[in-house]
């Protein structure tokens, strides 16, 4: 039961970091008005937060080794929670700032969630609550979009705000409570930064999700002005459209994390995802007729979040993996993923200048997006029916 409680207190950590997130989107205009900003500034605000997911999670793994677990999703839970300060900036320069400190504590606790789930439930149930958490944020997304306006009839911008930093708030005093849980017990486990750099898994499982993750920014920045540029859509259809994929992924994580618990292998359903998520992308962007676009769109939701829940326990079936070793490793790959897939809205950016249509950059995402099929290809299978026990004495020992 205790480790229900964590696994909730987790989930809606980030879930309440998805809402302050972009509950900033449908509040953009009276938050620019008020400082008197730029679009570009404006956008400034959310890059900020992408920004500290490039380098936060690359650090996760020896915040580890020096606090252990609890104290460190702790830590990033009261980083989560300067959303309460954010409202309350004096001025532009301090929101960037207070901003970039907040996406801290999400790019802590996304890192470490894969951890301590592995600490507390069995190898069996990993897939099912691995699918879970990592709709998390999207629900948070997806929350914010359908309240904040309805809430900004009746409240101001800095109330609506500083609400959602209170839930943020709560949740960190929660964690400090019942937290407990998590905390490492017995023997000291550590995993030394390049025992994990020197796993081709590693740069495997980080070339797979950089694929999809690069396509996922680049179609969520662009899209929109695509279809209306494109396909002379008004702005209500083409951000219906855009968010469709957002709302299909919900249910298909749940639906993956329980048919990869079912089916006991992991790289089948990412190497499937990596085949239709080029294909999906591909139709979405470009195909003539809106009831094509329309069917791409929930393929394209169905793929990108498929591959979720097989890909990301792998590191927890390596042998010999221990929860500093998944903290090293999934600070490796969220960083790299980030650092890389960050790019992907300017260069399509670039080709806009250059040719006037988007047409380029997205086709160019589209096809890359199919790195994850091949590192799913290259991956070994650590599902329960098709890996092979390591012998006594293999991996990582206790001190690293």
């Amino acid at each position: 039961m205790r480790a229900w409680i964590v696994e909730a207190l987790l989930f809606l950590i980030y879930f309440a970091f998805g809402i302050s997130w972009f509950a900033f989107s449908p509040l953009r205009g009276d938050i620019e008005g008020f400082y008197h900003i730029s679009k570009l500034e404006g956008g400034a605000l959310f890059s900020s937060v992408s920004a500290a997911k490039s380098f936060v999670p690359f650090l996760a793994g020896f915040l580890v080794v020096r606090l252990g677990l609890k104290n460190s999703v702790q830590l990033g839970s009261l980083f989560c929670a300067v959303a309460l300060l954010v409202p309350f900036s004096p001025d532009y320069k301090t929101m960037l700032l207070l901003r970039f400190a907040f996406g801290v504590g999400g790019a802590l606790v996304v890192t470490l969630m894969g951890p301590i789930v592995m600490q507390l439930f069995p190898r069996e149930k990993l897939p099912m609550i691995n699918g879970i958490n990592n709709v998390a944020v999207n629900a948070g997304i997806v929350t914010a979009f359908q309240l904040v306006p309805g809430l900004h009839d009746s409240y101001s911008w800095r109330a609506i705000l500083v609400a959602a930093g209170c839930l943020s708030l709560a949740l960190s005093v929660l964690w400090f409570f019942f937290g407990s849980d998590a905390a490492t017990t017995g023997k000291k486990e550590t995993a030394s930064f390049m025992q994990v750099a020197g796993r081709k898994e590693t740069w495997l499982i980080a070339m797979a999700f950089t694929g999809p993750l690069a396509l996922y920014l680049a179609l969520n920045s662009t899209l929109p002005d695509h279809f209306r540029v494109s396909f002379g859509l008004d702005a209500k259809a083409a951000g219906s459209l855009t968010s469709l994929f957002n709302l299909v992924g919900i249910p298909t994580a749940i639906f993956s994390g329980w048919i990869t618990g079912r089916l006991g292998l992991r790289r089948p359903l990412i190497i499937c995802a990596g085949i239709l998520m080029p294909i999906c992308s591909l139709g979405l962007c470009f195909a003539p007729y809106q009831n094509v676009r329309l069917a791409c769109a929930i393929g394209l939701g169905f793929s990108l979040f498929l591959y979720v829940a097989p890909l990301f326990p792998i590191p927890m079936e390596l042998p010999g993996s221990n929860p500093a070793f998944v903290a090293r490793l999934n600070g490796i790959v969220f960083s790299g993923a980030y650092l890389l897939s960050g790019l992907s809205p300017m260069i399509v950016g670039y080709f806009y200048d250059r040719t006037q249509s988007y047409s380029v950059g997205l086709a160019f995402f589209c096809v890359t997006s199919c790195l994850l099929g091949l590192g799913g290809w290259f991956l070994p299978e650590t599902g329960p029916r098709g890996r092979k026990e390591p012998e006594d004495g293999v991996g990582f020992s206790a001190e690293g």
